[in-house]
Formats: structure tokens, C-alpha cells, sequence
């Protein structure tokens, strides 16, 4: 596995400090708050953070809480500083092909059967692409995707074949008017390295 957010490696190296770490009070619609890693996890097994633009804000703390509990789901090794050239390119590909219809934004409802890509969408904004980050920035919308993690899970035993890389993604999407924001964190499944498709996500954890 390769991490390529320090905030990510750095949790990843000492699990236990990580998971009981403070942080800001995330309000759920339960009527309950979480303040750690720990309390997070267990709570979005049977409540949601509140639909709020000032809880949204907050809950973008808890994205790597989001991406230990993935992580440590399942056996993993740790590459903590990959070279250069295997981080290239991802930011990229995901503003080309990663497909908007498959996981909630504020774009979702946009997207139809020729455009369904940032490329497409939003390809009157500004671009910045640096290896694993992308930015679009336009006039009423600033839309994010952070790569923070490459997942290679050992093949399960007797198993034909290893099991498909994942991509670990945080995204941002927010309007600028400030009455929507969003930060959540995707599991992307590239397409097959023989295939010209499309990238799919799903949100972590599922809604």
C-alpha cells in the first residue's frame, strides 16, 4: 500500500494514539457527538453526521478516520514516501475518467450519458493537477480530489488472482454562495489495466 498524505502515514504509524485523538465534536442525527476517531467509527454504523453547512466543515477532520478504519479493515504494509513517478498521473486520470454518476454530489445531478466527468462538467474551470491532488475551480464551485492512499490487499487463500487495487480519495465540493459543502472520502475501483473505461467510486462509509 502506498501512502501519500502525511497526516495519513502519520496515523497509520500509531493506531491507537490516532483513533483516540480529540478533535472538534462531530454532531450526528441521533443526538449524539463524537470527539475521537473511535466514537466516529461507531457512530456512522447507525447514525449520519447532521446536514449542516458548519458540520461539514467539522467533519472534514474525520476523513482520516474514515481511511484508518478502511485500511486496517483488512492485512496492509505500509509505503510511507513512494517515488514520484507512481504518484503521477493519478490526479489526471481522475479528472478525465473517474465516473460522477456513480457516487452523491452536488454535480450528481448534472451528469447524463455524454457528460458525466469532471473533464465534461466543469471544463470551463481552472485545473490544477499535481500527481495525486486535483482542483477545478470555476465561478460558483470548488470541487477537490486528494488521492491519500493506494490499497493492495494480499490475495485471499486459494484465490485465482490478487485482489483489485483501490484508490482511497478524499473529496471536497463546495458552492461558493457557502450554502453547500461537502467533505467525504471515496474507495475508487480503477478500470482493469487492459481497459479504457471508467473510474467508479463509492463513499466510505456507505450512507
Amino acid at each position: 500500500m502506498v501512502v501519500t498524505h502525511p497526516d495519513l502515514a502519520v496515523a497509520l504509524q500509531d493506531l491507537k494514539t490516532s483513533l483516540f485523538r480529540a478533535r472538534t465534536p462531530l454532531e450526528f442525527d441521533n443526538g449524539t457527538s463524537a470527539n475521537n476517531c473511535a466514537e466516529y467509527s461507531n457512530l456512522v454504523l447507525t447514525s449520519a453526521p447532521q446536514e449542516s453547512v458548519n458540520n461539514a466543515s467539522i467533519q472534514s477532520e474525520y476523513l482520516v478516520c474514515d481511511a484508518v478504519s478502511y485500511i486496517a479493515s483488512g492485512p496492509f504494509t505500509v509505503e510511507l514516501t513512494p517515488p514520484r513517478a507512481r504518484t503521477a498521473g493519478r490526479a489526471q486520470a481522475l479528472f478525465e475518467r473517474l465516473d460522477l454518476r456513480s457516487f452523491p454530489s452536488s454535480l450528481h445531478n448534472r451528469t447524463d450519458e455524454r457528460a458525466h466527468t469532471l473533464k465534461t462538467l466543469l471544463a470551463s474551470g481552472k485545473v490544477t493537477s499535481t500527481g495525486s491532488t486535483l482542483e477545478v475551480d470555476t465561478g460558483d464551485q470548488f470541487f477537490a480530489l486528494q488521492v491519500v492512499a493506494v490499497v493492495r490487499r494480499p490475495a485471499t487463500k486459494g484465490a485465482a488472482k490478487p485482489r483489485p487495487v483501490e484508490w482511497i480519495v478524499w473529496v471536497t465540493d463546495e458552492r461558493k454562495d457557502g450554502n453547500y459543502r461537502s467533505y467525504s472520502t471515496l474507495i475508487v475501483h480503477p478500470p482493469s489495466l487492459s481497459s479504457a473505461g471508467l473510474y467508479t467510486g463509492a463513499v466510505y462509509p456507505r450512507p
